[in-house]
């Protein structure tokens, strides 16, 4: 199965569904108001961002007047859009919120975020991503830990997708930089931070990924929340997603004037942040210390 098939099918689906509410001569907010959903959640349904349950899908046919044979087409459709990917042997032990980011970066060509304190999931070393996890006052199981470490090792292939290739734009924070792995008796392990700084010295060299360091001196950052990242969709090749992340949960802001604000302030991060070539130049000496 190749890497994108899932988001195909979505997408396919997700065409068939705009075809048939331009049919009956309704808008996205139309729908919106006689069903009672927000306009986002059409918006992101037939553009193949978010999966559709089958009560939905039905109110769908409902008010569209679709034919049996037609809805019968739509809801085999739509079983198969339905959770098709690598993630599904993970799927009883996923945060429904986890599952929908896998699938929606699946889904993406573009992702810019912002790292305030660690680099993002996408750019950490195996064992880089196992001290983030045990940074906790309630440390998981080793096979816990296990699992969510090769969790994020499969979301990093889709860095390697190739059809469409999925374009990286981050800026780290310094403090990332500046910041002590420790191991469990105490002591500072030099290895894998000098390992993880090797590793995104690698990645910049990747010519769809670009990572800019922001340094202490740059001034506070526009964004003093932390952390955010910024997906643009495969559908409509438009940023349309923001998604935030804590200890357990995630955020997911759709509404397009919000979204919008997060771009401009991702693009000022990058004005502030030092250029792709000293940056590069920074990574190494990070790798080198």
């Amino acid at each position: 199965m190749t890497q994108d098939a899932p988001s195909a099918r979505e997408r396919q689906l997700a065409r068939e569904l705009r075809q048939l509410r331009s049919t009956v001569g309704l808008t996205g907010k139309d729908v919106a108001e006689r069903l009672g959903w927000s306009t986002s959640k059409v918006s992101r349904i037939e553009t193949g961002r978010i999966g559709i349950g089958q009560d939905d899908l039905e109110s769908l046919f409902g008010l569209y007047e679709v034919l049996e044979d037609k809805a019968e087409y739509l809801r085999g459709l739509a079983a198969s859009a339905r959770a098709q990917g690598w993630w599904d042997a993970y799927a009883n032990n996923l945060s429904s919120g986890y599952s929908s980011l896998i699938k929606l970066e699946s889904g993406s060509v573009e992702l810019r975020c912002y790292c305030a304190l660690v680099p993002h999931a996408l750019l950490q070393t195996p064992e880089y991503s196992r001290h983030v996890i045990q940074s906790t006052l309630q440390v998981p199981a080793p096979t816990e830990i296990d699992r969510r470490v090769d969790i994020a090792r499969r979301r990093q292939a889709v860095l390697r997708r190739e059809n469409p290739p999925m374009r990286l734009s981050a800026v780290i924070d310094e403090a990332a930089f500046r910041r002590h792995i420790r191991t469990p008796d105490g002591r500072i392990d030099n290895g894998v931070t000098r390992a993880q700084f090797r590793h995104l010295a690698d990645l910049a060299a990747w010519p769809d990924i670009s990572i800019r360091v922001l340094l202490f001196k740059s001034g506070i950052p526009p964004v003093t929340s932390g952390s955010f990242s910024i997906l643009e969709s495969m559908a409509t090749h438009r940023p349309d997603v923001v998604y935030l992340e804590n200890k357990t949960r995630f955020f997911f802001i759709d509404t397009e004037n919000e979204v919008h604000q997060y771009v401009q302030e991702f693009e000022l991060l990058s004005s502030m942040a030092l250029n792709e070539d000293d940056s590069r130049a920074f990574l190494e000496r990070a790798a080198s210390r």
